[in-house]
């Protein structure tokens, strides 16, 4: 990487920021990346003196998650700042990530868009297709029969809900690799105008960012506010009131600014019946759990202090509304739970059986090619 350099619009964008910095340092003190790396962003920007380098492991090591933003005295975007950097290195690299870790994402994403672990369904009983429910990579690979149920959930609620099962490419972007994201979101983009859908309801919050944004023509909704305007089913109701656990609530880092979420999360959990406690980072404060960013491929080890950093944030019992944070919520010694696992199962008490932690990766992949299997099955 001797031969790098940036371009002059990065170096455009990194002098603005230097200059516009204070160098309070807020952000150095709540970021786990900042901290480890001992970067002073102002310096670290400062093209007068030469310190920006060319060290990739730098911008991939950054989980894009916000919270330098969140706490910035001016709401200086120095994610934005890492985010640009990695494009500058996919320019460099002939269009492809120069961490060696990323392999795994690229084998990721083959995979996603792969037939054997697509597919796309009408509502087959509505005889009309007017939206269409995205469940994600991560839940699919959960627990595949909680898309199922949820499908089922929508359909009934809201006939005209045909599903897709298909990545929206944010891996992709996450890399900076641009075009592949445009050529793989193209992909997905089809199957939604192919099924006639005006509106796209997601249960993955980095679904309903990207979508928002590329799918202009569609309403894009979160499952999260969809379901506090549908309503529960009865049995659902109350289901936790005699439970004898005090849940945590750890929100998505994506949506840290979507209120409205949040509001709906907290919306089902109350007419479950559980209890839950907020906590220091919560809502708009929340961290990322250490998954965010394709950080955990690339910087394994930071990506683990993360997790274990912020597990330490809650308490023993907690619920996500992103199959991703639950995962790193259990890796960081959590009792985790997905709230459609509060939804559709019986009730869960201290002596409850808990959801399968950790999958390998070949259960990872069993599990996306069962949620197709169970779709198709629906759509047929």
């Amino acid at each position: 990487m001797s031969n790098f350099t940036y371009s002059d619009d990065f170096n455009n964008k990194a002098k603005e920021f230097s200059e516009s910095c204070i160098n309070c340092k807020a952000c150095v003190k709540e970021c786990e990346m900042l901290s480890n790396f001992k970067i002073s962003p102002k310096k670290f920007f400062d093209i007068d003196t030469n310190i920006i380098n060319a060290d990739p492991n730098i911008p991939y090591s950054c989980n894009t998650c916000g919270t330098c933003t969140k706490v910035c005295p001016k709401g200086l975007k120095l994610e934005e700042l890492f985010v640009d950097m990695r494009k500058e290195h996919i320019r460099h690299n002939e269009g492809t990530s120069p961490m060696k870790g990323h392999k795994s994402i690229e084998f990721h994403q083959a995979f996603s868009f792969s037939k054997m672990f697509n597919t796309s369904i009408p509502d087959i009983k509505a005889g009309y297709t007017k939206r269409v429910f995205i469940p994600g990579c991560s839940l699919s690979s959960y627990r595949p029969e909680l898309v199922g149920k949820t499908l089922e959930y929508l359909q009934e609620k809201l006939p005209g809900t045909g599903a897709i099962l298909k990545c929206c490419g944010k891996p992709t972007l996450s890399l900076g690799e641009e075009e592949k994201f445009h050529q793989r979101y193209s992909e997905l983009q089809k199957e939604i105008d192919k099924l006639g859908a005006e509106e796209v309801i997601t249960a993955c919050e980095n679904c309903y960012i990207t979508m928002s944004k590329f799918s202009p023509k569609q309403k894009v909704r979160s499952l999260w506010t969809v379901i506090p305007e549908l309503g529960l089913y009865d049995e659902m109701k109350g289901k936790g009131k005699n439970s004898n656990i005090t849940f945590s609530v750890h929100d998505a880092c994506p949506t840290r600014n979507n209120s409205d979420i949040h509001e709906g999360v907290r919306w089902i959990i109350n007419e479950l019946g559980y209890k839950f406690k907020e906590t220091e980072y919560s809502r708009e404060n929340t961290k990322c759990c250490g998954f965010g960013g394709m950080v955990v491929p690339a910087n394994p080890k930071l990506s683990q202090e993360v997790i274990k950093k912020s597990a330490e944030n809650f308490g023993d019992y907690v619920i996500t509304y992103c199959a991703s944070c639950r995962e790193a919520m259990s890796i960081g010694g959590k009792r985790s739970f997905h709230i459609l696992d509060l939804m559709f199962d019986d009730s869960y008490t201290t002596n409850s059986n808990i959801p399968i932690l950790k999958k390998s990766f070949l259960q990872n992949w069993t599990s996306r090619y069962k949620c197709k299997q169970i779709l198709k099955h629906k759509g047929n």
